[in-house]
Protein backbone atom coordinates (compact mmCIF):
# COMPACT_ATOMS: atom_id res chain seq x y z
CA UNK A 1 0.00 0.00 0.00
CA UNK A 2 1.36 3.74 -1.13
CA UNK A 3 1.03 6.04 1.81
CA UNK A 4 0.23 9.53 0.91
CA UNK A 5 1.72 12.58 3.11
CA UNK A 6 -1.60 14.51 3.72
CA UNK A 7 0.47 17.81 5.05
CA UNK A 8 2.37 17.50 1.73
CA UNK A 9 -1.14 16.93 -0.16
CA UNK A 10 -2.51 20.38 1.38
CA UNK A 11 0.66 22.25 0.75
CA UNK A 12 -0.02 21.30 -2.79
CA UNK A 13 -2.93 22.51 -2.76
CA UNK A 14 -2.09 25.70 -1.60
CA UNK A 15 1.20 26.12 -3.76
CA UNK A 16 0.93 24.39 -6.75
CA UNK A 17 1.97 26.22 -9.66
CA UNK A 18 4.54 26.18 -12.98
CA UNK A 19 7.35 26.12 -10.70
CA UNK A 20 6.39 23.26 -8.94
CA UNK A 21 6.31 19.43 -8.86
CA UNK A 22 5.41 16.27 -6.94
CA UNK A 23 7.48 14.02 -5.83
CA UNK A 24 6.96 10.59 -5.34
CA UNK A 25 9.24 7.65 -4.84
CA UNK A 26 8.95 4.11 -5.10
CA UNK A 27 11.33 1.15 -3.32
CA UNK A 28 12.79 -1.96 -3.22
CA UNK A 29 15.70 -3.71 -1.50
CA UNK A 30 17.91 -5.21 -3.44
CA UNK A 31 15.21 -6.52 -5.73
CA UNK A 32 12.97 -7.41 -2.86
CA UNK A 33 9.95 -5.95 -1.37
CA UNK A 34 9.57 -4.67 2.27
CA UNK A 35 8.68 -7.60 3.75
CA UNK A 36 11.05 -10.10 1.45
CA UNK A 37 14.07 -8.15 2.93
CA UNK A 38 13.00 -8.37 6.25
CA UNK A 39 12.68 -4.10 6.43
CA UNK A 40 10.40 -3.73 9.49
CA UNK A 41 10.21 0.37 8.61
CA UNK A 42 11.20 2.66 6.27
CA UNK A 43 13.16 5.97 6.67
CA UNK A 44 12.73 8.98 4.17
CA UNK A 45 14.80 11.57 4.46
CA UNK A 46 14.92 14.79 2.13
CA UNK A 47 18.41 16.56 2.36
CA UNK A 48 17.42 20.22 4.14
CA UNK A 49 13.88 19.56 4.31
CA UNK A 50 11.29 18.52 7.04
CA UNK A 51 9.17 15.73 6.54
CA UNK A 52 6.16 14.94 8.89
CA UNK A 53 5.97 11.84 9.09
CA UNK A 54 9.72 10.73 7.65
CA UNK A 55 8.58 6.91 8.81
CA UNK A 56 6.57 4.21 7.50
CA UNK A 57 6.32 0.71 8.51
CA UNK A 58 5.93 -1.73 5.88
CA UNK A 59 2.33 -2.00 6.03
CA UNK A 60 1.85 1.64 5.83
CA UNK A 61 4.13 2.19 3.01
CA UNK A 62 5.08 -1.20 1.72
CA UNK A 63 5.60 0.22 -2.28
CA UNK A 64 6.60 3.76 -1.89
CA UNK A 65 5.57 7.44 -0.88
CA UNK A 66 4.62 10.57 -2.37
CA UNK A 67 6.92 12.85 -0.71
CA UNK A 68 4.62 16.14 -1.47
CA UNK A 69 5.01 19.03 -3.48
CA UNK A 70 8.85 20.96 -3.98
CA UNK A 71 10.01 23.68 -6.21
CA UNK A 72 11.81 22.76 -9.33
CA UNK A 73 15.43 21.26 -8.92
CA UNK A 74 17.89 18.55 -7.77
CA UNK A 75 16.52 17.27 -4.43
CA UNK A 76 18.60 14.69 -2.54
CA UNK A 77 16.65 11.87 -1.19
CA UNK A 78 18.06 9.20 1.68
CA UNK A 79 16.00 5.95 1.84
CA UNK A 80 16.65 3.58 4.76
CA UNK A 81 15.40 0.10 5.93
CA UNK A 82 14.98 -0.52 9.58
CA UNK A 83 15.08 -4.30 10.66
CA UNK A 84 12.99 -5.06 13.45
CA UNK A 85 14.87 -4.67 15.97
CA UNK A 86 15.51 -0.62 14.58
CA UNK A 87 19.04 -1.13 12.92
CA UNK A 88 20.18 0.14 9.46
CA UNK A 89 19.81 -2.91 7.36
CA UNK A 90 19.62 -1.06 3.94
CA UNK A 91 20.31 2.46 3.18
CA UNK A 92 20.80 4.29 -0.14
CA UNK A 93 21.56 8.24 -1.27
CA UNK A 94 20.30 9.43 -4.90
CA UNK A 95 19.78 12.48 -6.28
CA UNK A 96 16.31 13.59 -7.60
CA UNK A 97 14.78 15.97 -10.00
CA UNK A 98 11.90 17.80 -9.64
CA UNK A 99 10.32 19.21 -12.71
CA UNK A 100 7.30 21.41 -13.00
CA UNK A 101 3.90 21.08 -12.86
CA UNK A 102 4.00 17.46 -12.92
CA UNK A 103 4.08 13.76 -10.03
CA UNK A 104 8.16 13.03 -10.40
CA UNK A 105 8.25 9.38 -10.04
CA UNK A 106 11.39 7.47 -9.20
CA UNK A 107 12.27 3.79 -8.42
CA UNK A 108 14.78 3.22 -5.87
CA UNK A 109 16.70 0.09 -5.15
CA UNK A 110 17.73 0.23 -1.69
CA UNK A 111 21.19 -1.57 -0.93
CA UNK A 112 22.50 -3.51 2.17
CA UNK A 113 24.42 -2.13 4.47
CA UNK A 114 27.72 -3.52 5.36
CA UNK A 115 26.73 -6.17 7.84
CA UNK A 116 28.10 -9.22 10.04
CA UNK A 117 27.04 -13.28 10.83
CA UNK A 118 26.24 -15.12 13.52
CA UNK A 119 27.23 -18.61 14.05
CA UNK A 120 24.67 -20.20 16.45
CA UNK A 121 25.10 -23.33 18.09
CA UNK A 122 21.90 -25.02 19.73
CA UNK A 123 21.02 -27.43 22.69
CA UNK A 124 17.98 -28.62 24.05
CA UNK A 125 17.42 -29.45 27.79
CA UNK A 126 21.30 -29.35 27.68
CA UNK A 127 20.59 -32.06 24.55
CA UNK A 128 22.66 -32.60 21.62
CA UNK A 129 19.96 -32.79 18.34
CA UNK A 130 20.30 -36.87 18.64
CA UNK A 131 19.63 -37.01 22.35
CA UNK A 132 16.60 -34.63 21.91
CA UNK A 133 15.46 -35.99 18.91
CA UNK A 134 15.27 -32.95 16.90
CA UNK A 135 15.29 -32.91 12.91
CA UNK A 136 14.81 -29.49 12.00
CA UNK A 137 15.12 -25.88 13.50
CA UNK A 138 13.74 -22.68 12.98
CA UNK A 139 15.77 -19.56 13.72
CA UNK A 140 14.20 -16.24 14.94
CA UNK A 141 16.24 -12.75 14.88
CA UNK A 142 15.10 -10.31 17.20
CA UNK A 143 12.74 -12.02 19.40
CA UNK A 144 10.61 -10.18 22.15
CA UNK A 145 12.10 -11.15 25.85
CA UNK A 146 9.83 -14.39 25.91
CA UNK A 147 11.01 -15.57 22.60
CA UNK A 148 7.81 -15.03 20.52
CA UNK A 149 8.18 -13.07 17.18
CA UNK A 150 11.10 -11.74 15.16
CA UNK A 151 12.53 -12.08 11.73
CA UNK A 152 12.33 -15.69 10.21
CA UNK A 153 15.77 -16.40 8.95
CA UNK A 154 14.89 -19.82 8.02
CA UNK A 155 14.75 -23.53 8.67
CA UNK A 156 17.68 -25.67 9.19
CA UNK A 157 18.52 -29.19 9.71
CA UNK A 158 19.21 -29.47 13.20
CA UNK A 159 22.49 -30.64 12.79
CA UNK A 160 24.99 -30.08 9.78
CA UNK A 161 28.08 -32.47 9.07
CA UNK A 162 28.51 -33.08 13.03
CA UNK A 163 27.63 -29.26 14.10
CA UNK A 164 24.62 -28.90 16.23
CA UNK A 165 24.06 -25.23 14.66
CA UNK A 166 23.69 -23.33 11.80
CA UNK A 167 24.96 -19.47 10.64
CA UNK A 168 22.86 -16.88 10.14
CA UNK A 169 24.43 -13.58 7.48
CA UNK A 170 23.80 -10.31 6.29
CA UNK A 171 22.44 -9.33 9.94
CA UNK A 172 23.50 -5.29 10.76
CA UNK A 173 25.70 -4.09 13.23
CA UNK A 174 24.40 -3.80 16.70
CA UNK A 175 22.91 -6.01 19.37
CA UNK A 176 20.63 -8.52 18.60
CA UNK A 177 18.82 -11.10 20.14
CA UNK A 178 18.08 -14.91 19.05
CA UNK A 179 15.53 -17.62 19.29
CA UNK A 180 14.59 -20.75 18.24
CA UNK A 181 11.79 -23.58 17.61
CA UNK A 182 12.94 -27.14 17.20
CA UNK A 183 10.78 -29.39 15.13
CA UNK A 184 10.47 -33.71 15.40
CA UNK A 185 9.45 -34.81 12.14
CA UNK A 186 7.04 -37.76 12.64
CA UNK A 187 5.04 -39.68 9.82
CA UNK A 188 2.07 -37.64 10.63
CA UNK A 189 4.58 -34.00 9.73
CA UNK A 190 6.59 -31.84 12.37
CA UNK A 191 6.02 -31.68 15.83
CA UNK A 192 7.28 -28.69 18.58
CA UNK A 193 9.10 -30.11 20.97
CA UNK A 194 11.43 -26.87 22.00
CA UNK A 195 11.56 -23.44 21.90
CA UNK A 196 13.76 -20.94 23.24
CA UNK A 197 12.34 -19.13 26.37
CA UNK A 198 14.97 -16.50 27.40
CA UNK A 199 16.45 -15.67 23.69
CA UNK A 200 20.39 -14.68 24.13
CA UNK A 201 21.48 -11.92 22.86
CA UNK A 202 24.79 -10.68 20.63
CA UNK A 203 26.96 -7.85 19.43
CA UNK A 204 27.27 -7.91 15.76
CA UNK A 205 29.84 -6.43 13.85
CA UNK A 206 30.69 -5.50 10.40
CA UNK A 207 32.49 -8.51 8.35
CA UNK A 208 32.95 -10.67 11.88
CA UNK A 209 31.44 -13.61 12.43
CA UNK A 210 29.96 -13.55 15.91
CA UNK A 211 29.36 -17.01 17.48
CA UNK A 212 25.73 -17.40 19.79
CA UNK A 213 24.65 -20.33 21.78
CA UNK A 214 21.15 -20.59 21.71
CA UNK A 215 19.08 -22.90 24.55
CA UNK A 216 16.04 -24.22 24.09
CA UNK A 217 13.44 -25.60 26.39
CA UNK A 218 9.93 -27.75 26.12
CA UNK A 219 7.34 -25.64 25.48
CA UNK A 220 4.96 -23.66 26.30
Amino acid sequence: MRRILMLSLLVAAACGGPSRGELEVDWTFEGATCFQAGVATIQVDVANEVLSPNQFTCEQASLGANLGVYYVGDYQVTVTGLDLGGHTAYQSTQTLRVDSGKTNTYAVDVTRVASGSASLTWAFDGKNCTDAIVTKVQIFVDPDSGGNGGVDAGTVPCSTMGTNGASVENIAPGTHTFAILAFRTLTDGDHLVYRTHNPPAAFIVVNVITDVFVSAESPP
